[in-house]
C-alpha cells in the first residue's frame, strides 16, 4: 500500500500503536491519535514530553521547530523548558546556511526561556531537503492536578486566534511572487510576518487559559487544518461535535490566494490557532477571561456523545468530519 504524504491513515497508525509494549503506571498519558504530548508521573510534579518534526518548509525552520513543539507542552498546561532537535542536512548544505538554523534556534528559546540540552546534527546521503526533528520537556507541578480533565455532552469548543496562521506564513514565504500577483505587495509583506505577528506560537494563551477553572482540555491544529484538528481532539476525547462551519474564524484578505491553489484553509497547517474544550456553564465566563486578557475567542461547536457522530454544519449542510490530508502540500 502507498501512503499520500503527511500523517499515515489513522486506522494504520492504531495498528502501529497496537504493537508496542504495555505502559507502566507512572504514563498517565503515552501515545495516542489525537495527543500532543506524553505524560509520566513523578513524586511532586508531571513530565510532558512533545514530539514533532518540521518538513513542509525550509525556511526558518529553527524557528518553527522550537514553536511546534513547544506549542504542544503548553497545551497540556504546562511550560516548555527544555528543547533537543535533530537537524539532518542535504549534501553540499554550506557551514553558514547550519550556522542560520542554529541561530534561528537559539533565539526563539531565549525569548520563551527555553534550554537547549542535546541533539544530533549530521549530512545525510540521498536526503533532498532539511528535516528538524525536535523534542520538547515541560514540567507541571502536581497540585495544579492531571491535564486534560473529562469532556462531556454539551462542553463547549472554542477557537483561539484565527486560521490558518502558518499555512498563510509558508505560502507567502514560498510562492512570494505569485501571492504578490494576487493580492499585492502590500499585503504580502503582511502575510511574509505571520508566524511572528500574530505568530504561531500559542504557548502565552495555553498557560493563561490552562489555569481557567472550566477549562478541560486544548489541542493545537497542525497538519491537516482545524478540520483535522478537531478530528483529533475528538479522537482523544472519545467524543462526537457539531461544529458550525460560519463561526469558524479565518484569516481575511487572503481569500484569493486559496482559491489559485485550490486549497480549503481549514484544512492547511495551522499552527497559531488553539482548539480548547470549555465545561458548559462557563462559555460566558471563558469569553468575558479571554477579552480581559486580550485573547481572540470564539465557540465554534458544542461536543456530542460519541454515538452521535462528529460533522460541521457548511450553510444548509451536514458534512461528516474526518481526517484529511494537509492543502499545504498542493503548493509543493
Amino acid at each position: 500500500m502507498e501512503f499520500k504524504k503527511g500523517k499515515l491513515p489513522p486506522d494504520f497508525l492504531k495498528e502501529l500503536l497496537n504493537l508496542l509494549p504495555p505502559l507502566k503506571k507512572e504514563i498517565k498519558i503515552g501515545p495516542k491519535i489525537g495527543g500532543d504530548s506524553a505524560i509520566i508521573e513523578f513524586k511532586d510534579l508531571y513530565l510532558i514530553v512533545s514530539q514533532d518534526p518540521i518538513t513542509f518548509t525550509e525556511k526558518e525552520i529553527g524557528y518553527y521547530g522550537v514553536i511546534v513543539n513547544a506549542n504542544d507542552v503548553a497545551v497540556m498546561g504546562a511550560k516548555p523548558l527544555y528543547f533537543l532537535f535533530t537537524l539532518l542536512l542535504p549534501e553540499g548544505f554550506y557551514k553558514e546556511n547550519i550556522k542560520r538554523i542554529f541561530k534561528e534556534v537559539k533565539g526563539v528559546c531565549k525569548k520563551l526561556g527555553i534550554q537547549v540540552i542535546g541533539g544530533h546534527t549530521e549530512i545525510t546521503p540521498g536526503l533532498k531537503k532539511i528535516i528538524l526533528s525536535g523534542t520538547m520537556i515541560g514540567i507541571r507541578k502536581k497540585e495544579k492536578g492531571l491535564f486534560p480533565k473529562k469532556v462531556n455532552a454539551g462542553d463547549f469548543l472554542f477557537c483561539i486566534k484565527e486560521v490558518p496562521i502558518e499555512g498563510i506564513s509558508i505560502i507567502a514565504k514560498e510562492k512570494k511572487e505569485i501571492v504578490k500577483d494576487i493580492i499585492g505587495e502590500k499585503k504580502l509583506n503582511k502575510f511574509l510576518k505571520y508566524n511572528i505577528k500574530p505568530g504561531i506560537s500559542i504557548v502565552k494563551e495555553a498557560i493563561l487559559i490552562s489555569g481557567f477553572r472550566g477549562t478541560l482540555a486544548m489541542h493545537d491544529p497542525t497538519e491537516g487544518g482545524i478540520i483535522n484538528g478537531i478530528w483529533e481532539l475528538c479522537e482523544f476525547l472519545n467524543k462526537g461535535i457539531i461544529v458550525y462551519g460560519d463561526k469558524i474564524p479565518v484569516v481575511k484578505g487572503f481569500e484569493k490566494v486559496f482559491e489559485y491553489f485550490n486549497m480549503d484553509p481549514l484544512k492547511t497547517i495551522s499552527s497559531g490557532s488553539l482548539l480548547v474544550a470549555i465545561k458548559k456553564g462557563y462559555e460566558k465566563n471563558f469569553e468575558l477571561f479571554c477579552k480581559k486578557k486580550r485573547i481572540g475567542s470564539t465557540l465554534i461547536g458544542i461536543f456530542k456523545n460519541l454515538n452521535e457522530g462528529r460533522y460541521i454544519l457548511k450553510k444548509d449542510r451536514k458534512v461528516e468530519i474526518l481526517p484529511c490530508q494537509d492543502d499545504i502540500s498542493k503548493i509543493f
